[in-house]
């Protein structure tokens, strides 16, 4: 099996990639429908046609087997967080969630869930920097390959997740701005 895996590397990395980004887009769909909750500005704005075109990137081994590795690695964190996810989008629904963070937003401090988002990013980051420092040669062996996707998924959730904050805290903002005060 190891032979033909190897004998086949690119087409069997098309393959994986494949799966690893279909993963990521039936879990981002199972978790959030409607995008409301996507922190991906980007597919977020185009929409699912987005994401399905994405789903090309599979093609991406027959170009460099490096940048397949990292973009595999790093879809299938994605897919994994976001898998996390769906069981409560699925049972509150998209916008009863989106409700919850928009009152939380509003009970709470922007730096906080910056500090949160930075941690997570900080500590994924981290752990593809030590497998990447445990196996430093990219021309001898994966493992380089593997902590850069590592890396690469905790600058996406850094990036994503502080746009994301900020978006949310906007939205909480503009809501507590035009909603009618009470009298007590």
């Amino acid at each position: 099996m190891r032979g033909f895996v190897f004998d086949n590397l690119e087409h069997v990395m098309c393959a994986c990639l494949l799966f690893a980004r279909l993963g990521d887009l039936v879990t981002t769909y199972l978790a959030t429908p409607t995008l409301e909750l996507e922190t991906n500005p980007i597919a977020r704005r185009l929409g699912w046609k987005f994401g399905v075109a994405g789903l090309l990137v599979c093609l991406l081994p027959y170009w460099s087997l490096d940048a397949a590795m990292v973009v595999f690695v790093a879809s299938l964190l994605a897919s994994a967080g976001n898998a996390g996810r769906v069981w409560l989008t699925r049972a509150l629904g998209e916008q009863r969630q989106m409700e919850l963070l928009l009152e939380a937003a509003s009970r709470s401090q922007a730096w906080q869930a910056y500090a949160g988002v930075a941690a997570s990013a900080g500590f994924i980051a981290l752990t593809g920097s030590a497998l990447m420092f445990f196996y430093p040669s990219p021309e001898e062996n994966w493992g380089f390959w593997f902590g850069l996707g590592i890396v690469g998924y905790g600058l996406v959730i850094a990036i994503y997740g502080a746009l994301w904050v900020r978006r949310l805290f906007r939205q909480a903002s503009s809501a507590a701005s035009v909603a009618p005060s009470r009298a007590t």
